[in-house]
């Protein structure tokens, strides 16, 4: 059933459409959101909202089943390797997660696992599926290292 479901996810994703976030807005914005911004929980914008959303989705198995403790673990790497400068705690992020349908989760709570489409999630442009969001936050924030030292050095020439 979830293979079938994740089949139909690779169909309906991808959309070009004029109000799905695009793959360089999603790099864009992530990385300001997760190293420039300093936010206190989630923003309230819900596109950015959205975004981090997605790049949490994305660190998981769309194939697996996770139980309390592993889910837990995986969102707390995210908050400790992406989001770290993000004032949120694993708890919270996974009730947004639920309640925005990124996560779905057993009635007892015991069981996790990607919600690979919904309603509630925004439409997300193909090849934001391939991104490698710590990757990207580390190189992301190695520029612009590299970008205020070039700035400073002028500043002392």
């Amino acid at each position: 059933m979830r293979r079938a479901v994740l089949e139909e996810y690779k169909l309906n994703c991808g959309t070009k459409g004029s109000n799905a976030i695009t793959a360089d807005e999603f790099k864009k914005r992530l990385f300001e959101l997760c190293s420039l911004s300093g936010l206190s929980g989630l923003p309230r914008k819900s596109r950015d909202r959205h975004i981090l959303l997605k790049s949490v989705a994305l660190l998981l198995d769309k194939t697996q089943e996770y139980s309390e403790v592993e889910i837990n673990q995986e969102l707390q790497g995210w908050l400790t390797d992406v989001g770290r400068s993000i004032e949120l705690d694993h708890v919270e992020l996974r009730r947004r997660l639920i309640d925005h349908e990124y996560l779905g989760r057993s009635k007892d709570g015991s069981r996790y696992w990607v919600a690979v489409w919904s309603r509630l999630q925004m439409a997300f442009e193909r090849e934001i599926e391939e991104v490698d969001v710590p990757l990207l936050i580390k190189q992301s924030n190695q520029a612009s290292l590299e970008k205020k030292r070039r700035y400073l050095s002028l500043q002392e020439n």
